[in-house]
């Protein structure tokens, strides 16, 4: 009886194993899939090797030649789209629209499926048409955000006089200003300074946190109840609450009243007193992490790596100071003048396709069967997007490795956005806060060289090689701001 007991257990053991190195019939090609961890070694090492998860999935797919690379990491088949077609299609066909429902991106949301960013289905839509909408009720995309990002532009000019005797990081002040603006759209006022550095300690512990243990918790899941400081899962736990307490801490204030004004805070609050069912306070409180988050690191980190290039540039940083003066001379820029100032807006667009922000879009999950490529993709299938190497295609740019502001310039002199650069993604997923980065990079970046040369006095320029995690951001560094005459 033991015997014919531990032969069917062999046999159970076999076969799961068996079938869990299998591949789905016209699965996209891909390393080979072990017992339990798929392909997730390969990953691993690939990634190590080369720096990054995208580089790293990147060479493989190259290794592969394929632009649809299929793996398995851990139980999850998932699949690496790149090219234009693939990627456009991924970005706008319903059956992609999903977003997979794991311990993972639960723990991202405070712990709970919620939000606009890591949900999907009806839900998911009605919310983000109403964060939408009631973000531009109260003046987001409007000249009144203009008007708050020319005032924080304002304060950072005023930090750089006051520091003026020294060299001074960016990160020091630009993550500040985004979030400033953020946080005036979502809770109608002003952070106080100390808040502010507390809520971006916060954001850059946790964006490290979930970089340094993503690769535990997202295979191995069940790690953290053995190993839960090591899994970095008591760490994250611990930046979850004291993000939500701010937030709570917030929406408290709006139920005394105690903010004047509009915002989004008050808009949900009050569609709760009537739709109770899907609109919560535990959901308002994820979509407010899902607007701070989406929007205070990737803004930045856009401007830094403009600062940077012109840092290490000269030439370009004074052609740039040149149409800056003959086009504005010393009045203030508005978002308007993005179109006359075309060399510009050329640099700022050519900025984000040479350091893409996010590299590795995603992630989305399949609906259903579907095919992509002439690749038959399996419902629930992972899918992660490679925006970074088409912004490298040389089937779509010309030298793409070299920066050239001037790609995005036609024969006639006239500004030209390209087809093939989704820095804000694309279809019903795309960005909701893409008119605010857009102004505040453009208005912010105009008004610092208007007024500053970026120089670096010690004579050793810092490196433009970008570390590359769940978003891309410069190496730290520091800039000597000139005063012009």
């Amino acid at each position: 009886m033991l015997t014919l007991t531990f032969t069917l257990l062999l046999l159970i053991v076999s076969g799961y194993m068996l079938k869990s190195i299998v591949k789905p019939k016209k699965f996209p090609p891909g390393p080979s899939w072990y017992p339990f961890f798929g392909c997730s070694n390969v990953v691993q090492n690939m990634s190590k090797k080369y720096g990054s998860q995208w580089k790293g999935l990147s060479m493989l797919a190259k290794e592969y030649s394929t632009q649809v690379l299929g793996l398995k990491l851990g139980r999850d088949l998932v699949i690496v789209v790149y090219g234009d077609s693939n990627i456009r299609h991924v970005f706008t066909e319903t059956e992609f629209e999903g977003r997979p429902d794991n311990f993972f991106l639960r723990l991202r949301c405070l712990g709970k499926r919620a939000g606009i960013t890591f949900t999907d289905g009806p839900v998911w839509r009605e919310h983000r048409q109403f964060t939408v909408k009631h973000l531009r009720n109260v003046g987001f995309g409007k000249t009144l955000m203009e008007k708050e990002i020319q005032n924080e532009m304002s304060s950072i000019l005023g930090y750089i006089e006051r520091n003026n005797n020294k060299p001074i990081n960016p990160k020091n002040v630009l993550p500040s200003a985004v979030m400033n603006v953020l946080w005036k759209y979502v809770a109608g006022e002003t952070i106080r300074e100390d808040r502010l550095k507390t809520m971006l300690d916060l954001f850059n512990a946790r964006s490290k946190a979930f970089s340094m243990a993503g690769s535990w918790l997202m295979l191995i899941p069940w790690c953290r109840f053995f190993f839960p400081n090591l899994s970095g899962y008591s760490l994250i736990n611990k930046l979850n609450q004291q993000i939500s307490d701010i937030i709570e801490e917030a929406i408290k204030k709006h139920k005394c009243n105690a903010v004047e004004g509009n915002d989004f805070i008050y808009s949900f609050l009050e569609e709760i007193n009537k739709n109770k069912q899907t609109y919560t306070e535990e959901q308002l409180k994820t979509i407010c992490l899902d607007l701070l988050i989406a929007g205070s690191q990737t803004t930045s980190n856009v401007l830094e790596f403009a600062l940077l290039t012109v840092l290490r540039n000269q030439v370009i940083q004074q052609k740039i100071y040149d149409e800056i003066i003959h086009v504005l001379g010393n009045k203030e820029p508005c978002w308007t003048d993005s179109s006359r100032l075309t060399y510009t807006s050329a640099f700022l667009l050519e900025v984000q396709r040479y350091y893409t922000i996010v590299p590795l879009a995603g992630p989305r999950r399949v609906l259903d069967d579907t095919m992509i490529d002439g690749y038959l993709i399996p419902k629930e299938t992972t899918v992660l997007i490679s925006v970074g190497d088409l912004h490298f295609d040389p089937e779509i740019w010309d030298n793409p490795r070299a920066f050239q502001p001037e790609r995005f310039i036609d024969e006639r002199g006239i500004l030209k956005n390209s087809n093939h650069m989704y820095p804000f993604g694309l279809g019903r997923r795309r960005c909701p806060g893409d008119s605010l980065a857009k102004s505040f990079i453009f208005i912010t970046f105009v008004g610092i060289l208007q007024k500053y040369k970026v120089d670096c006095s010690n004579g050793i320029l810092p490196t433009d090689e970008p570390t590359i995690g769940l978003i891309s951001a410069p190496k730290p560094y520091t800039i000597d701001f000139v005063l012009r005459k």
